[in-house]
């Protein structure tokens, strides 16, 4: 019987096992994300993690070919995840679905152990959060975009040269921040979306050169990495943009070599630290990287609030007493008895170590709190720093089954790091 991929095994550079075998993430399950899926499945891709946190509505579906009007209301992942498996042409293979915020959701372990990294969302604090994740693990990623009849796509290779961040501009800063308030970072639970202009055309074609680089960079085919590709639908014009390197740039920050622990997010404080210790001994600090507020005043009185919980999990009209007339039905309702005072407005810990939980002695029930009540994903990577001042990055990595599946467990090749 002919190979369902025969005629792409003529290519001189062609090695179908090369595609069997790549870990590809796929962030945004929309026009762009449908079609990248479409593609890769067509190809013989066999392991692809789609990560969308939004449901399926109405005007997706003109522009989206895994979905149907039965799937209005549907979460975005598990559909694309379905139907691409459906989809696969190579049948050895899995398709998973992580319905997650990708910001704040998709632990840095899960973009260490891909090969490749499609990013088909629609706004740039996503685009700068997948572009600092892939650059701290190494791992390339292409970036797709368009609006009305033009596209662009870019790649990167999450090593050296240009990234996304180094050309950012002051109105992109402002669209990644415009989903938190500025005092306390917690989110906005009103907000206009702006939905862009597009056709399903558009999608079809950015997203058939983004699977096209997908290839060149998993075949090791020379790609220009930080160039911009631009095709304008109105002239047909294809231009290629150089993106500026910034040498100071913040998000060129690299892991040291990760070490994985046999721990989870749902481990305890304690039985972390304790893990942690047996490593590097006594003495040890681990850094959240987020914020988790454990007490703030209330926004119209000033009376402390008991709140515990991540900042990125608060919304801005949680922030008042359930005492205070507020239009908000969502007030935070656990008051605590002492008067707020100007120096402890808010209480928030960004680190633990065996004796103290952020500015404070370690209780015992801090001691049972998990790695996920403050706000840690699955599979994510520890910053740990030990009594010398040295610095290690430390994988959940008892999380890798959950988030994975079978396809997650295999050893990752030393180089990676």
């Amino acid at each position: 019987m002919e190979s369902f991929f025969e005629r792409q095994e003529r290519l001189s550079w062609w090695r179908q096992e090369v595609l069997q075998s790549a870990r590809i993430m796929v962030v945004g399950a929309g026009a762009l994300g449908n079609e990248t899926l479409k593609n890769l499945a067509l190809l013989g891709a066999r392991r692809m993690l789609v990560v969308d946190q939004d449901d399926i509505s109405p005007s997706n579906l003109s522009r989206t070919v895994l979905f149907q009007p039965a799937d209005i209301g549907r979460r975005k992942a598990q559909v694309a995840a379905e139907r691409t498996q459906a989809l696969c042409r190579d049948t050895g293979g899995t398709v998973r679905a992580l319905d997650a915020d990708l910001v704040w959701d998709v632990g840095l372990g899960v973009f260490r152990r891909m090969d490749v990294i499609l990013g088909c969302v629609d706004n740039d604090e996503a685009r700068l959060a997948i572009n600092r994740a892939a650059r701290a693990v190494g791992v390339p990623w292409i970036n797709a975009g368009m609006h009305e009849l033009t596209g662009s796509v870019t790649s990167f290779s999450g090593e050296a040269g240009a990234c996304f961040e180094c050309a950012v501009t002051p109105d992109q800063v402002a669209d990644a921040q415009s989903r938190y308030d500025s005092c306390e970072q917690v989110r906005r639970r009103h907000m206009v979306e702006d939905r862009l202009p597009t056709i399903q055309v558009t999608s079809a074609l950015t997203s058939a050169l983004q699977v096209q680089e997908a290839l060149k960079v998993l075949h090791g085919e020379p790609v220009n990495f930080g160039v911009r590709y631009v095709y304008n639908g109105h002239t047909h014009g294809f231009h290629a943009i150089q993106l500026p390197y910034d040498p100071h740039c913040l998000a060129h920050g690299r892991l040291g070599p990760v070490m994985e622990l046999p721990i989870g997010v749902d481990t305890s404080l304690r039985q972390t630290l304790d893990v942690l210790e047996e490593r590097f001994g006594r003495g040890v600090t681990v850094h959240l990287g987020r914020r988790y507020i454990r007490r703030i005043a209330c926004r119209q009185c000033g009376r402390p609030l008991l709140v515990q919980r991540p900042a990125h999990r608060l919304y801005d009209d949680e922030l008042v007493c359930a005492d205070c007339p507020s239009p908000a039905v969502f007030a935070i309702s656990e008051a605590l008895p002492p008067v707020a005072t100007a120096d402890s407005y808010i209480e928030i810990i960004t680190c633990f170590t065996g004796d103290t939980f952020g500015g404070a002695p370690m209780t015992g029930e801090d001691e049972q709190r998990t790695l996920r009540q403050l706000g840690l994903p699955p599979l994510h990577i520890l910053m740990v720093e030990d009594q010398r001042g040295r610095h290690w990055s430390c994988e959940l990595t008892g999380d890798v089954a959950t988030v994975l599946g079978d396809w997650g467990v295999e050893t990752l090749a030393a180089s990676r790091g």
